[in-house]
């Protein structure tokens, strides 16, 4: 059926041709899951090794991921010349995330990812003086410096709206195919047998519904976080949304099929951070992140003081950008007596004072009582290309007459102790709804090594999917991966695909399709994700138990046994939509289980001792755990540099 849906009495008809028994077949030396930021650039340096490239997502590339709409600023550029400390310094005295080599690979090739951008044509100085003098610009090198106005840490990206396209032309440039509107459903192995290497990967046309097969030496997912396992309702999260919400954990869900390590998915659903349902993101006053260092005022106008991270009052706004005693720089984790950690921040007894009368709610955003430059530089470069914000906020509040020179921005009334909940973050009503979701940036990820491939050979990891979220590691971690999955396909041979496993696929693909039109298919793909949400809600909420878990497990089961085998798809639009409700399960099932591991090690005193890692083995969950800093043991190299120079010896020559 060729219909997508009924208005009145019309039918609305699909706008391409359908062909879903059309297979096309292609070979490729390197496939990149993934469009975004991460993608196009392990798409650009896979092609400028020699090797054939092919790219897939299911948004046009252009705009594609989180970064698609831009980026405001570019992080931890420790390589530069005047970085107060070294990549190497940095994650040696930082906190155990237990992935540092991941986050050291990132940061090592922050600030050459970020030249290299420019030589593709991305702007990202000061190049017409607009603030020539003001504290934000690092005078020798026409860089805007964010956050930190002391030290050269961060870069605020004055042509950051342009980093897709820019990418995308860098990418054609290079001479990658791209394959737009194709979702990847599955990946494909040597024999088809899990933990085999990988051989390719399959996937269809969003548009026509004919199906792909990739032939390939190696493949890299960049396809982003896993969202929405908590909530359903896109209508209703709208702009408030952290991520991409494209971004449903497809190459969380293929790598864990074929038998990939995944860490850290027992933080599913963590309640830090971001409700679903609050205001548009960045679009009401707030004094943190893009809107650092905005001043606060109450609803009489009298402004909310600011203190530095040990709590020692600052008087003017330039001390808010300037790191605290005994801190390197801001927002790092990283000194010697962790004395210094984060941000400056309106001071920590706000709450107490606001119940006490001496601050009245509502709380406003200060623009107009800000010196000049930095109310430019909030709203103008930081808001003006920050992704979430340039046309939905900034161009939509200009067009309708917001002034930062005059006007202020009402801050969400809330409760007074939230306020402060999330590091002054005001982003609104974090109570209101239980904070059920996987919008968090660390919520876990595709677990990798030196040379960002998983357990399963040939198979690679970049950005959000392998734990390196945010523009500045997206792009680093996907130059980084490209360049290694290159060397790896030019080294291997081509493996036979497995005609049983790829149609094994194909079947589970267009059974929602088939099942079209008959009476037992009345479920619709809305259904089927509310449904699976639900379970998550009740058994993987605030409080959590082994019993609860494995009934969380059961539940989804029986969900997969039948609701899930009666949904139906009319169009290739409702196909993927069903498709990403399967695997939401798929990912839910990971996080239930995660969190079983998580109290199992915690029940036997496992729990601190070292890492946790699950895997999918012959239908069998299995829990691994790895001791501390594994990777500088066994076959690794003692330290940071010397593995880095070991695995990137063939790039540099």
């Amino acid at each position: 059926m060729d219909f997508q849906a009924n208005r009145g009495n019309e039918q609305i008809r699909w706008p391409y041709a359908v062909r879903y028994d059309k297979v096309n077949c292609v070979t490729t030396d390197v496939l990149v899951i993934g469009g975004g930021l991460a993608g196009c650039c392990a798409g650009i340096a896979a092609a400028r090794r020699g090797q054939r490239v092919a790219v897939c997502d299911k948004a046009p590339i252009k705009k594609s991921g989180c970064g698609g709409a831009g980026m405001d600023h570019w992080n931890t550029v420790l390589e530069n010349p005047d970085s107060p400390m070294s990549a190497e310094e940095n994650v040696e005295k930082g906190r155990d995330t237990g992935m540092c080599h991941r986050d050291y690979i990132a940061e090592k090739g922050a600030w050459a990812a970020l030249l290299e951008l420019e030589k593709m044509g991305l702007n990202i100085r000061d190049d017409l003086d607009e603030f020539a003098g003001a504290p934000t610009r690092d005078e020798k090198s026409g860089l805007l410096k964010a956050y930190d106005y002391r030290e050269m840490v961060a870069v605020k990206l004055h042509g950051g709206n342009f980093i897709k396209p820019v990418l995308y032309s860098a990418l054609k440039d290079a001479g990658a195919e791209t394959y737009e509107r194709v979702m990847i459903t599955s990946l494909l192995t040597e024999n088809g047998e899990q933990g085999k290497p990988v051989a390719g990967a399959t996937g269809f046309s969003l548009e026509t519904g004919e199906f792909y097969v990739f032939s390939a030496k190696s493949v890299i997912i960049t396809a982003g976080y896993a969202c929405s396992m908590w909530i359903y309702n896109l209508e209703i999260t709208g702009n408030s949304y952290r991520w991409d919400p494209n971004e449903i954990g497809e190459g969380l869900a293929i790598a864990w099929n074929v038998g990939a390590e995944v860490y850290g998915m027992h933080r599913a659903g963590s309640t830090k951070g971001n409700n679903p349902f609050a205001w548009p993101r960045f679009g009401i006053g707030n004094p943190s992140n893009t809107w650092f260092p905005c001043s606060i005022v109450d609803n009489n106008g009298k402004e909310v003081p600011w203190e530095d991270v040990n709590g020692k009052p600052l008087t003017d706004v330039l001390s808010r950008n300037m790191p605290a005693e005994g801190q390197p720089y801001i927002g790092s984790s990283k000194s010697d007596n962790l004395s210094g950690i984060g941000q400056a921040n309106i001071i920590h007894d706000l709450p107490e004072r606001i119940r006490a009368g001496e601050y009245e709610l509502p709380l406003w955003a200060d623009l107009a009582g800000m010196p000049e430059d930095e109310r430019r530089s909030i709203w103008g470069v930081m808001i003006g290309n920050e992704g979430k914000s340039r046309f939905t906020l900034y161009d939509l509040y200009t067009r309708s007459g917001f002034d930062p020179d005059k006007d202020m921005l009402m801050a969400p009334i809330e409760k007074p102790e939230n306020y402060l909940k999330f590091g002054a973050w005001f982003h609104g009503e974090p109570d209101v709804v239980k904070p059920w979701r996987t919008e968090n940036g660390g919520q876990g990820e595709i677990a990798c090594d030196w040379n960002l491939m998983t357990n399963v050979p040939g198979l690679f990891v970049a950005g959000a999917s392998g734990g390196l979220e945010g523009c500045s590691f997206a792009c680093s971690s996907g130059f980084y991966a490209g360049n290694r999955a290159a060397e790896f396909a030019h080294k291997s041979e081509r493996r036979t695909l497995n005609r049983q496993q790829i149609d094994t696929e194909r079947e589970r693909v267009y059974a929602p399709v088939e099942r079209c039109g008959s009476a037992e298919a009345y479920v619709s793909w809305k259904e089927l994700w509310g449904g699976s949400t639900r379970v998550m809600q009740q058994c993987c909420g605030e409080y959590r138990t082994i019993p609860i878990l494995r009934q969380g497990l059961k539940w989804l089961d029986s969900i997969k046994r039948t609701e899930a085998k009666q949904t139906y798809a009319r169009n290739p639009h409702e196909l993927a939509r069903v498709l990403e409700c399967e695997t939401r399960i798929t990912v839910s099932e990971i996080f239930l289980n995660a969190c079983i591991a998580r109290i199992e090690a915690e029940d036997a005193g496992e729990d601190g001792n070292g890492y946790i890692f699950n895997k999918l083995e012959n239908g069998k969950v299995l829990t691994l755990h790895k001791e501390k800093m594994y990777w500088l043991k066994g076959d690794n190299e003692a330290t940071y540099l010397e593995n880095y120079l070991k695995c990137t010896a063939e790039e540099r020559g």
